[in-house]
C-alpha cells in the first residue's frame, strides 16, 4: 500500500536537540531482504548503513544492512487533456502508463513528454485515482513549438520549502531540481539488508540516534509465493482410519495441538505438528478423532497461546474449542437429493430479508422453535386471527428467495444463554453456523439444524442467501487470526496502524493471497456444504475488485446461477487503494451486483435525515432521478440491470414504515400507507434484482430504532399480529410480486432490451409514466404501462391510442383486471397505476 509521506520542516538545530527523544515507530520485513521503516521523527538522509542494527534474537546473529534510502513509493502520473495526443486512452487518465513518472532518485521522481503546439491543462495524480493530486489547481501549460519537449518533475521534499512539489520546463525553467536525495527528510526509510532473515525468528532493529529497539514484523513478505500454500487440505481432515491437521502459521517457531476426547473434559493428547511447505505445519494421526474437540498451541516470537483453527467447521459452545465432525454424518435425510435452486436471470430473483431469531421469536407466531433454524422447517403455522407465519407465509407472499442475517458465528452473543441477541456482524468463526439459532449449542446440532432449514426452504421452492462478512473481525489482537500470523489477516498502514475501512476497527486484507484464499475457501465451503444459492458481501467495497472476481470465478464454477451481490460501500477510510475498491460502478460486467442507494433516496429520502421526503413520500423534483432507476440504473453506474439491487429498506437504518412515519408525521395512516405500497411498487416494477426487508409486507416497525443491532426481541421481532392488522397492504404486496413474476416486461434480461422496449411518456407534473413493448420480451401482455403518482392529489392522463385493462390502482392489484379504460385516465392520489392491453 502506499500513502503520502509526511514530511515535517524542522530545523537543524531543533532536530539535533529532539534527535535524542525520536524513536522508532514500526519496521515491517515487505519481501525477504527488504524493511519499511516508520519513524516518530523524521531524520535527514544520507543515513550510513552501520548506523541501523538488526539482531536475531533467536540466532544471536546480527544481520548487516546493505543500503539504507528513504521509502518514497509514488506511483504519479501527469494527468492532462493532452493525454490523447500521446495515445493514451482518453485525457485525464490517472493510470496512463506513457504519462507516468519514473524515478530518478529517491528525491526526483520525472518523465519527457514530447507534445505539439498549444495550450493545456495539467496536475500530478497519484496511486491511480483522485484522492491525492498534485497542484490543487490545474497548472496551464502553453507549449511554443511542434516537438517540444516538456519534461515534469516531482520533488517529494524540495530542501527549501521541505514540502512535495512538481514542476515542468515550460513554467519553470529554472527550477533547482535536486541531484541526489541528500539533505531531504523523510520519516520512512526503505533498508535493504545483506540476507534474508528467518521470518519465524524474533527479529529487532535499533537504529543510532533513536531511543528504543523495536520488534520487526513480517508483512508483505508473507505475500511472496514461498508463503502461499495452494493445498486444498487446511483445516481438519477426517478418514475412518487418520486425522490430520494443516494450519499456515509461517512466523511461527513451533506448533501442537492439544486433543480433547470429551467436549468439556481435560486434554487427552497434546501432539506436535511440524513444519511443511509454504509455511504451513502438518500432523497426521493414524486414528479418527471423530467428535473430539481441539485447539493449537501457537509459539509467534516468543509468544505461546492457545488458538482456534480459522478453518474449523464444528466447535463447542461459544468456540471455547473446534470440533472435529464427520460432515457426512450431519446431514439431514434426503439431503444428498437437495439441490441448488435455479434461476435463469438474476432479474428473476426477489429477495427477503429475514434474521433468524427475528422471525419467530414473537409469542404471535405460531411457531414451536422459536428463534432457532428449525422455525423454518414447520409446515402450516398461523398467527392472529388465522394469519399464516412463518414458511407459509414466505410461500404466501410469493418471494423467491430468503436472505439469512449472518448465520456464521458471531462473538457478541453467549451462545449458552437464551436471551441474548444481535444481527451477527461481529464474526470471529467464519465456517460455523452460529450455536445460539441450534436447539444446542453443543455437538452438531447447529450444523445438522441450518442445513434443515435450507432443505425446507428448497422444498417450498424458495433459495437461499446468507450474508457474510468478510470486512472485518469483531475484534483485534486476540483473535485467532492475529494469534496464529500477527497482523497478517488485517490492513494495516505503515505506521502499524489497523486501517478502518469497516467503521468497526479493523478490515480483512483479502487482497493478500492467503486471507483471499481463506475467504474463497470459506465460500466454498457454504455453496458446497449447505447447498447456499447466494452470497450478500456485507461492505463488499473492502473485499476488493479482484478478491471478488476470484469468488465469482469459483461459485459459477460450483452453482452457475448462484446470485452474488452485496454494498458498494465501505464503513470509513480504507487501507486498499481506491482504485481497487469494488464501488458502485465497479460491478459493470462482473455478474456481481450491488445496492442500489440511489432508488432508496429517491424514493423516500436520505435515511441519514429522518425528516427528509422522497418521490412517493412528499418531495419534489426527483422524477428524473425515480427513471433512472426504472431503466435500472443503465445509464448510471450499471451495465446491466442484474448488476443493480433495488430496495427501500434493509436491517440497516430505518424501515421503510419507520422512516415513512418520520418524515410524513403530519399525514394520515391510510395516506402513509399509500406511500408505502407506492414505494414497494416502484422497486417492484423497476427493472432490476427487488430486495425486500422481512416484516416490510405488514408494515415492520422498530418503533423509530434505526440501529437496532442489539435492541433484543422486543424491538427486532416481526410482531405477526400486524399482518392480522394490515392484511391488506400484505396482500398489496404479494399481488404486486406475482405480476412481476408472472411478466417478464418487468425483468429484462439486459441494457438492450431495456433501451428498445422500455419507453417514458410525457406526464403530469411530478409524476412518471413509462411504456413496455410486451410482445418483444414474450408477455402475455401487448404492452404495459405504469404510472406513478406520489402527489396528494388526482391527475388527469392521457392514454396512448387503445383500450386498455387497469390491473392495478390505489391499494389493489388484480392481474384478472380491475376496469377497462380509453383515452383519459385519473390517476389517484399517491399511487401506482398499471395497465396493459
Amino acid at each position: 500500500m502506499s500513502r503520502k509521506p509526511i514530511y515535517v520542516q524542522i530545523p537543524v538545530t531543533i532536530l539535533n536537540i529532539y534527535s535524542k527523544n525520536s524513536y522508532l515507530e514500526n519496521v515491517y520485513l515487505e519481501d525477504a531482504t527488504t524493511l519499511l521503516v516508520t519513524l516518530a521523527q523524521p531524520l535527514t538522509l544520507p543515513c550510513r548503513n552501520d548506523k541501523l542494527l538488526l539482531s536475531d534474537r533467536t540466532s544471536g546473529e546480527v544481520i548487516p544492512v546493505a543500503s539504507v534510502d528513504t521509502a518514497n513509493r509514488y506511483q504519479a502520473v501527469v494527468v492532462s487533456n493532452f493525454q490523447h495526443l500521446l495515445g493514451s486512452e482518453g485525457d485525464w487518465n490517472t493510470t496512463d502508463p506513457l504519462t507516468q513518472l519514473k524515478k530518478v532518485h529517491s528525491n526526483l521522481y520525472q518523465c519527457t513528454l514530447t507534445l505539439p503546439k498549444g495550450i493545456y491543462s495539467y496536475k500530478f495524480a497519484f496511486n491511480g485515482g483522485w484522492q491525492w493530486t498534485l497542484p490543487a489547481s490545474n497548472v496551464e501549460l502553453n507549449v511554443p513549438a511542434d516537438q517540444t519537449k516538456v519534461t515534469f518533475s516531482l520533488v517529494p521534499c524540495d530542501l527549501t520549502t521541505q514540502q512535495t512539489e512538481v514542476y515542468d520546463s515550460i513554467n519553470q525553467p529554472a527550477a533547482e531540481i535536486p541531484a541526489s536525495s541528500a539533505g531531504m527528510q523523510a520519516d520512512q526509510l526503505l533498508v535493504t539488508l545483506s540476507q534474508a532473515p528467518n521470518v519465524t525468528h524474533t527479529l529487532e532493529l535499533s537504529l543510532q540516534g533513536y531511543r528504543n529497539t523495536l520488534q520487526v514484523i513480517a508483512r508483505h513478505v508473507l505475500d511472496t509465493a514461498a508463503y502461499t500454500y495452494s493445498g486444498n487440505d487446511l483445516g481438519v481432515t477426517l478418514t475412518a482410519e487418520s486425522t490430520s491437521f494443516r494450519l499456515w502459521a509461517p512466523t511461527a517457531t513451533e506448533v501442537q495441538v492439544l486433543l480433547f476426547e470429551h467436549e468439556n473434559g481435560p486434554v487427552t493428547l497434546e501432539e506436535h505438528l511440524h513444519a511443511d511447505q509454504q509455511g504451513t505445519w502438518y500432523l497426521l494421526l493414524p486414528r479418527s478423532l471423530e467428535n473430539w474437540s481441539y485447539l493449537y498451541l501457537v509459539t509467534v516470537q516468543g509468544q505461546t497461546q492457545t488458538a482456534l483453527d480459522p478453518y474449523a467447521r464444528a466447535c463447542t459452545p461459544n468456540a471455547l474449542r473446534g470440533l472435529i465432525v464427520d460432515l457426512a454424518k450431519t446431514n439431514p435425510a434426503g439431503w444428498d437429493e437437495d439441490q441448488h435452486l435455479s434461476l435463469q436471470a438474476a432479474v428473476d430473483a426477489i429477495i427477503y430479508e429475514l434474521h433468524v431469531r427475528d422471525f419467530s421469536i414473537s409469542e404471535d407466531s405460531g411457531m414451536v422453535h422459536k428463534g432457532e433454524y428449525l422455525a423454518f422447517t414447520e409446515d402450516g403455522t398461523q398467527g392472529p386471527s388465522g394469519v399464516s407465519t412463518g414458511l407459509e407465509h414466505l410461500k404466501e407472499l410469493g418471494i423467491t428467495h430468503v436472505q439469512i442475517m449472518p448465520p456464521a458465528r458471531f462473538a457478541s452473543v453467549d451462545e449458552t444463554r437464551v436471551n441474548e441477541y444481535n444481527w451477527g456482524y461481529d464474526p470471529c468463526n467464519y465456517n460455523i453456523p452460529q450455536g445460539s439459532y441450534a436447539s444446542n449449542p453443543g455437538g452438531s446440532a447447529r450444523i445438522n439444524e441450518f442445513k434443515q432449514l435450507v432443505q425446507s426452504l428448497h422444498h417450498a421452492g424458495l433459495g437461499v442467501t446468507i450474508d457474510v462478512v468478510y470486512n472485518h473481525t469483531f475484534t483485534i489482537h486476540s483473535t485467532d487470526f492475529d494469534k496464529i500470523v500477527p497482523q497478517y489477516y488485517y490492513r494495516t498502514d505503515d505506521r502499524g496502524n489497523y486501517t478502518n475501512g469497516s467503521g468497526c476497527g479493523n478490515e480483512l486484507a483479502t487482497e493478500r493471497p492467503m486471507v483471499r484464499k481463506f475467504v474463497r475457501d470459506s465460500v466454498n465451503y457454504w455453496i458446497s456444504e449447505y447447498h447456499i444459492d447466494g452470497l450478500r458481501f456485507d461492505l463488499m467495497a473492502l473485499i476488493g475488485t479482484e478478491t471478488m472476481v476470484a469468488i465469482s470465478e469459483d461459485l459459477r464454477a460450483i452453482h452457475p446461477d448462484i446470485l452474488l451481490y452485496g454494498e458498494p460501500w465501505c464503513g470509513g477510510e480504507s487501507g486498499l487503494p481506491s482504485s481497487q475498491l469494488l464501488t458502485k460502478g465497479q460491478q459493470r460486467g462482473l455478474q456481481i451486483g450491488v445496492f442500489n442507494d440511489e432508488i432508496r433516496g429517491a424514493i423516500i429520502g436520505s435515511v441519514f435525515a429522518k425528516e427528509e421526503q422522497g418521490f412517493a413520500t412528499g418531495a419534489q423534483g426527483l422524477a428524473a432521478a425515480i427513471k433512472q432507476s426504472v431503466i435500472g440504473s443503465t445509464k448510471t453506474f450499471a451495465n446491466e440491470p442484474g448488476e443493480v439491487v433495488n430496495y427501500t429498506s434493509s436491517h440497516d437504518n430505518f424501515t421503510l414504515w419507520d422512516k415513512i412515519a418520520q418524515s410524513n408525521a403530519q399525514n394520515s395512516e391510510d395516506q402513509r400507507i399509500r406511500m408505502d405500497e407506492l414505494a414497494q411498487a416502484i422497486v417492484l416494477t423497476s427493472q432490476g434484482i427487488p430486495f425486500i426487508q422481512g416484516g416490510e409486507d405488514f408494515l415492520r416497525t422498530k418503533g423509530g430504532n434505526d440501529n437496532s443491532y442489539n435492541a433484543g426481541d422486543s424491538v427486532n421481532q416481526l410482531t405477526w399480529a400486524r399482518k392480522a392488522t394490515y392484511h391488506a397492504v400484505f396482500q398489496y404486496y404479494a399481488n404486486l410480486i406475482h405480476l412481476r413474476r408472472q411478466h417478464p416486461a418487468f425483468r429484462l434480461r439486459n441494457a438492450h432490451e431495456i433501451d428498445q422496449q422500455l419507453t417514458f411518456l410525457d406526464s403530469p407534473q411530478n409524476t412518471v409514466a413509462f411504456q413496455i413493448d410486451g410482445k418483444a420480451s414474450g408477455d402475455s401482455w401487448s404492452s404495459i404501462l405504469v404510472i406513478y403518482n406520489p402527489n396528494t392529489h388526482t391527475c388527469p392522463f392521457t392514454l396512448p391510442a387503445g383500450n386498455w385493462t387497469v390491473v392495478g390502482k390505489q391499494g389493489e392489484i388484480a392481474e384478472q383486471g380491475l376496469q377497462e379504460v380509453e383515452g383519459t385516465l385519473t390517476l389517484e392520489e399517491i399511487s401506482c397505476t398499471i395497465l396493459h392491453i
